[in-house]
């Protein structure tokens, strides 16, 4: 039996999502109202961002929030990423900028002046899959592109969104599942 994308899909009543003009402090709280409605956790790592008409105009991953709440996340990932990663390394990397020391410090005026579209991501074509779509080929898609996630669209509608934690999910009951 050929199973699709609709049947695992994160709906868009459990993931954040905030107008484009809104700034990071309402993502925030966006963010906090989906996992309290969610408390085992939220199975997307990013949220939607619509324009005025509702359609989906880019999304935030959390871990981009994090980098425009903490700037010097930048310097700090690109040596990093030029010079790999231990343990070691990162423990002095964090001593050295100081991360989150003074971000703290001014994190709420930081979250109430940056705007959303600064730091959203526009999707790509290579992003969006049908809800129709079988499940092979979005895990496919993930694993190819790197995505951990694909907004997913019914028709022409935003339906949700299906991420590798949807996947697993599917993949373990099915293990569990098995007589062997």
């Amino acid at each position: 039996m050929r199973r699709q994308v609709k049947e695992l899909l994160t709906g868009l009543s459990e993931i954040p999502v905030v107008d484009e003009n809104s700034t990071l402090f309402e993502l925030v709280l966006e963010i906090g109202i989906a996992r309290a409605a969610n408390p085992a956790g939220l199975r997307c790592p990013a949220a939607l961002v619509v324009d005025k008409e509702g359609n989906v105009a880019g999304f935030v991953e959390f871990r981009h929030l994090l980098r425009a709440l903490e700037p010097r996340y930048g310097e700090f990932v690109e040596t990093t990423s030029k010079s790999g990663f231990s343990p070691e390394k990162i423990r002095l990397e964090l001593q050295q900028y100081g991360l989150w020391e003074d971000a703290l410090e001014g994190l709420c005026k930081k979250a109430g002046e940056t705007m959303i579209k600064s730091v959203m991501t526009v999707p790509e074509e290579s992003q969006i899959t049908d809800a129709e779509s079988s499940i092979n080929e979005a895990a496919y898609r993930m694993i190819a592109s790197g995505q951990d996630y694909l907004l997913v669209k019914n028709g022409r509608v935003l339906a949700g969104v299906i991420s590798l934690s949807d996947i697993m999910g599917f993949i373990c009951d099915t293990v569990k599942a098995c007589r062997i």
